[in-house]
């Protein structure tokens, strides 16, 4: 039993070493790599950040050409608190990944789960100035529908601040409604 088994297990250990699965790697720098594979052709690794509201947050490692759904994919998909919404409007799935981008998924954070009248509800509802409505923004201190039209016009905003510098809000309404104001 004791030299059937040795000889099972000399016979695995040299067993890869008869095919001919030879793939050479060669580093380029740190962020991409170049793959020679069998047939020739050569394939760049991209690195990828997605983070978020995703099964599977973190860097990846995809094939030069892949897409934001493959990044997506890679990290397992959508969770199910994720702005699929937001996600839908403002993330473009077909757009070719660069080295070293990150992505980032949001959070349902403002949508209100409570029942009742919004008067009612104690909690700050949150108003995202890329998504919301003319009448959502109209709720703002300060903002009325031809300013709220004004916001709309000037999208999409990277930051907060953003929303001033274009135009679409002054310092005073943006301070006023600072804690009610987001951007993603």
């Amino acid at each position: 039993m004791v030299a059937i088994g040795a000889v099972v297990m000399v016979a695995s250990l040299f067993r890869g070493i008869t095919e001919d699965g030879h793939v050479q790697v060669e580093f380029l720098d740190s962020a991409s790599k170049t793959i020679n594979e069998q047939d020739g052709r050569q394939i760049t690794m991209l690195v990828v950040d997605i983070e978020g509201a995703v099964l599977s947050p973190g860097v990846y490692e995809l094939p030069n050409g892949s897409r934001v759904k493959d990044a997506l994919i890679a990290a397992g998909g959508f969770s199910e608190m994720a702005d699929r919404s937001f996600c839908e409007k403002n993330l473009n799935l077909a757009q070719e990944l660069q080295d070293g981008q990150k992505i980032y998924i949001p959070f349902v954070t403002n949508t209100p789960t409570d029942a009742g009248y919004a008067e009612a509800n104690d909690r700050v509802l949150m108003v995202n100035l890329n998504t919301a409505t003319v009448s959502e923004l109209d709720t703002l201190w300060g903002v009325g529908p031809a300013r709220a039209e004004s916001i709309v016009k000037n999208r999409p905003y990277t930051s907060v601040e953003e929303a001033v510098s274009k135009g679409g809000i002054s310092k005073q309404i943006l301070e006023k409604n600072r804690e009610k104001l987001v951007v993603y």
